[in-house]
């Protein structure tokens, strides 16, 4: 997902607590000068790539829900010595307490997936960007329909990466609704067994329960992740 210069100008720190599905900043296309929001900057290796394209003109606002993880991306941010250029949050991405028409860019890596309410996280994005602003997101979706109580044990651990899953033209009617336009897939790709299998037990055995082979087996070929961009009109 990352290119070994991307990698390189990211703190350990930030790597070691990556857990995306794809590298939003390298489609984004983040113009020197713009002002870049991440939905969920976990530990922060999004914000640090997205401030080096920004350059010192442009800002970069990390937000996440956790403080613990706020708290660990401003360690990654003081070491990779980007303080002047990225500004951290601990808020809801449904209701970021931004102002409206702040941003250019916002962009987002396997977080959304696991908000209970993505009209919400939509309607706010649209909100936060200023008239012609953009996405780039990547996240999870449901290529096919799964049987409901499969569903209903996927969500029973939401915090493992497959719990919060929608149907994939589900997902692109809530960003259509939220009033994006010009919504263009730039990559596609569906998970393995064991890939499956480790995003289920995101963030760790500690947090969530093993999934069972059935599981696994019953939705493999059914979830992939998906890369898009799409415009504010």
């Amino acid at each position: 997902m990352y290119s070994r210069e991307e990698l390189a100008l990211v703190p350990r720190t930030a790597l070691d607590l990556a857990r995306g599905c794809g590298n939003p900043t390298g489609f984004a296309n983040i113009h020197d000068g713009e002002t870049v929001v991440d939905f969920g900057c976990g530990g922060g290796i999004d914000v640090i790539l997205a401030a080096k394209k920004a350059g010192v003109r442009g800002k970069v606002i990390g937000i996440d829900f956790s403080p613990q993880m706020i708290e660990k991306a401003g360690r990654t941010v003081s070491a990779a010595g980007l303080e002047d250029r990225i500004e951290l949050y601990a808020a809801d991405i449904s209701a970021t307490r931004l102002s409206s028409n702040h941003a250019d860019v916002i962009i987002s890596n396997c977080v959304i997936n696991l908000c209970p309410d993505k009209d919400a996280v939509y309607n706010e994005a649209f909100r936060v960007l200023r008239p012609g602003g953009r996405i780039a997101i990547s996240d999870i979706v449901l290529t096919e329909a799964i049987f409901p109580e499969f569903r209903a044990r996927l969500r029973s651990t939401w915090s493992g990466g497959l719990g919060g899953t929608v149907f994939e033209e589900d997902y692109w009617r809530t960003v259509g609704n939220a009033g994006f336009t010009d919504i263009k897939i730039v990559a596609k790709y569906v998970f393995s067994p064991e890939e499956l299998k480790a995003i289920a037990l995101c963030p760790g055995r500690e947090f969530t329960p093993p999934v069972s082979t059935a599981d696994i087996a019953a939705v493999t070929g059914k979830v992939a992740s998906v890369k898009f961009t799409a415009v504010k009109g």
